[in-house]
């Protein structure tokens, strides 16, 4: 199986197409895990407790952050390392107009926004 993605810098007018090859079930995993992270584990502040890490005291809180945060460090980026690592990846640079002409009718909003916040970037630049 193979995931086609495309991707654009707006600032620096460059863009590429990624492929992903790998069995199903890899893909599949990826985008479990990808669910469970984004959207079931709540973000709950986890107390105030004192704990020493690395040598340094500190609280849970402060170490730890939430739930949704512990998950996606400890849970979710290994299972997500583990499908990269199955996974054949190739990336193929492409000309930003000829993507932009392609792509930007199926997703006007996203690449408009990425045009703005270019623009907004190179205004702070000329200010700096």
């Amino acid at each position: 199986m193979r995931k086609i993605e495309y991707g654009f810098n707006s600032y620096h007018k460059t863009a590429s197409i990624n492929v992903d090859f790998a069995p199903f079930w890899v893909f599949a995993l990826d985008r479990l895990i990808e669910g469970v992270c984004g959207y079931l584990v709540p973000s709950i502040p986890f107390p105030h407790i004192k704990i020493t890490r690395d040598g340094e005291k500190t609280t849970m809180r402060g170490y730890y952050g939430d739930l949704k945060q512990w998950f996606h460090c400890h849970i979710h980026n290994p299972v997500f390392q583990f499908c990269c690592k199955r996974m054949d990846s190739r990336s193929i640079d492409v000309d930003y107009e000829v993507t932009r002409k392609a792509f930007y009718d199926k997703d006007k909003k996203f690449w408009d926004e990425g045009e703005q916040r270019a623009e907004e970037m190179r205004q702070e630049d000329k200010s700096e």
